[in-house]
């Protein structure tokens, strides 16, 4: 199936090409369909192929060895991952996997080398994207070392009504999600919860948590 040549116009790094070359892109992009649960990429394979989530979400994560998850990010509709191997031809520095059914677009390294060089405004989204990147990553550290479990848990779902808000399709997490997100253990996290809806921010409806006070959940957060 041809890739949608204006769906990799959102893509930063692509959005300021002409007609003519991103039609060069969606010819060489890979599409590929994943089901929930599937594994897209696994952690220290060679990799370099810049990844962009067309529908679905995906959740980038690393696993210890005792087999602990920490997941460092979700990548919604919009959005690209891997974006470091493609850049520097090193090895995936996590793994990635779909948290619903996903449609997702490959770009080889090696074309995305070529476009670097010969359009210097794709280079120069490759930096904004990467400090991004690290942006969010010194601010999981943040979380992770600063605030306590019911903080983490707070952001989580405010970060989710946020990007619902923003048009996001909304996806509800499950306990474990959040508590590989947070950092923590699943039990933690319906302790974290109680608290929540004790102060009143959020009310548990079937196991469902539904948001009542955004102001409160963000002081809580």
């Amino acid at each position: 199936m041809p890739v949608d040549k204006e769906a990799l116009r959102r893509v930063p790094l692509f959005s300021g090409l002409d007609a003519d070359d991103l039609a060069h892109v969606a010819a060489l992009a890979v599409e590929r369909h994943y089901d929930r649960g599937d594994i897209i990429l696994l952690e220290g394979t060679p990799g370099g192929a810049l990844q962009y989530t067309h529908a679905g979400l995906v959740k980038v994560f690393k696993t210890s060895p005792e087999g602990k998850e920490q997941v460092l990010r979700l990548i919604a509709p919009g959005h690209t991952f891997n974006d470091v191997p493609a850049l520097d031809g090193g090895p995936n520095p996590a793994s990635a996997a779909a948290m619903e059914p996903s449609v997702i677009y490959s770009v080889g390294r090696a074309e995305l080398q070529k476009l670097m060089l010969e359009r210097p405004a794709v280079a120069a989204a490759a930096v904004r994207t990467m400090a991004s990147a690290l942006r969010h990553l010194v601010t999981l550290v943040e979380d992770l070392s600063f605030r306590h479990v019911t903080a983490r848990v707070a952001k989580i779902l405010l970060d989710q009504e946020e990007a619902t808000a923003d048009g996001q399709p909304p996806h509800r997490l499950t306990q474990q999600e959040m508590a590989a997100m947070a950092g923590t253990a699943r039990e933690m996290v319906g302790r974290a919860l109680k608290e929540l809806e004790t102060a009143g921010a959020i009310e548990m409806r079937q196991g469902r948590v539904v948001v009542l006070d955004t102001q409160r959940l963000r002081l809580l957060a």
